[in-house]
């Protein structure tokens, strides 16, 4: 897979000991601490919420749950890639994914 934005999360956790990329969920997707934190998908960013934050998440703009067939996964939405344009965005989201694993 080569995806800007994929080439964007790859420079953001550069370095960092305690994540692993490995491809799963139809993309590319980061293991913090062996959890899974996000990744890339086709539709764009994948961001792990939790089920507590996806109402939140999915209130703003260009953000939509995450579905594997015909199942919504509840504790993951889906941040298109124009909603992500900027590096502060991307690492707002990531951060925001981290402090759901509780990092």
């Amino acid at each position: 897979m080569d995806d800007p934005l994929l080439t964007r999360l790859r420079a953001l956790f550069d370095g960092r000991a305690d994540v692993v990329e490995k491809r799963m969920v139809g993309g590319r997707s980061f293991m913090v601490d062996g959890r899974m934190c996000c990744g890339v998908t086709a539709g764009g960013l994948m961001v792990r919420v939790g089920a507590e934050g996806r109402d939140a998440a999915l209130a703003e703009a260009g953000v939509q749950p995450l579905r594997m067939g015909t199942k919504v996964v509840e504790a993951f939405v889906v941040v298109a890639p124009e909603a992500v344009t900027g590096d502060d965005e991307l690492a707002g989201w990531v951060r925001r994914a981290e402090a759901f694993l509780g990092r």
